[in-house]
């Protein structure tokens, strides 16, 4: 059986993850800082767990050889959380396996109705003295102005990629803006990229970085939004966090510029909806 925890019991799982405790994605959802749900076997003591940080990760955790939970998990992805997330605008159920190396074996008997796929992901480490001595430009280029997102900036931002972006994520406007850190990017007052903490657990900070339409990428936008991020997080005692797909070279491109190391690829599993 499959059971969802509400949200006053999602610390139950805290244990399940004790090897992940620096983790901004995993434990800004058991500790209630970002949105997500949180599945188990049991209620009571649960020690197979998937937890659902929305518009982000699905993370499969704990038991892998609880046979029930394992045989009723697919059916509960297919009928009840895959239209929860269609709803929300998702479009791919994205998994990782904590551990992995248990996971992976039984997975062929959890998902036999879904075509899984396999991909791989792209995790860095952040090195702060390396960061400090690079020459990064401060300001934007012409045409184009950097903001420090506030409460003005989203309200000046009629066509609400800002509040839209933050909500994805966040429970609220109000709980961005008292525990993130966000930068935008301007060009004639409309927004064309955004860089925001996605994902916060304590001193860990998740980046998520958008330049939106094609014509403004290229021009160094993002690496000044997210050098402006980590400034802003060092500042108040943050680790940053970068994470991405082994396929998004420019993504992988500007963390290097940053002072992140890129770490060994990992597996993730996918299937669209």
């Amino acid at each position: 059986m499959i059971y969802e925890l509400s949200y006053e019991d999602f610390n139950k799982v805290k244990r399940i993850f004790q090897n992940e405790q620096y983790h901004p994605v995993i434990n800004g959802v058991i500790n209630g800082m970002n949105r997500g749900r949180i599945f188990v076997n049991n209620i009571e003591n649960p020690t197979a767990v998937l937890v659902w940080a929305i518009n982000e990760m699905f993370y499969l955790a704990g038991d892998s050889q609880d046979i029930i939970f394992q045989h009723s998990l697919e059916k509960y992805i297919i009928d009840i959380i895959i239209p929860a997330a269609i709803q929300l605008g998702e479009d791919y159920f994205n998994l990782e396996l904590y551990p992995h190396n248990e996971w992976a074996p039984v997975l062929p008997s959890i998902f036999k109705k879904t075509n899984l796929q396999q991909g791989e992901r792209v995790p860095f480490t952040f090195h702060k003295d390396q960061f400090h001595k690079l020459s990064l430009r401060k300001t934007a280029p012409s045409g184009y102005s950097l903001r420090k997102i506030d409460l003005s900036v989203i309200q000046k931002d009629l066509s609400n990629i800002i509040k839209n972006e933050i909500l994805k994520f966040w429970d609220s406007l109000q709980s961005f803006l008292d525990n993130g850190i966000g930068y935008c990017v301007l060009n004639n007052n409309e927004v064309i990229g955004t860089c925001i903490s996605v994902f916060v657990s304590e001193n860990e900070y998740e980046i998520g970085i958008n330049t939106y339409q094609t014509e403004h990428r290229g021009k160094g936008l993002a690496t000044l939004m997210a050098a402006s991020f980590i400034q802003d997080c060092i500042a108040i005692g943050g680790n940053p966090h970068w994470t991405t797909e082994s396929f998004r070279r420019d993504s992988i491109a500007i963390a290097e510029k940053l002072g992140f190391e890129k770490l060994e690829h990992y597996p993730v599993y996918f299937f669209p909806f």
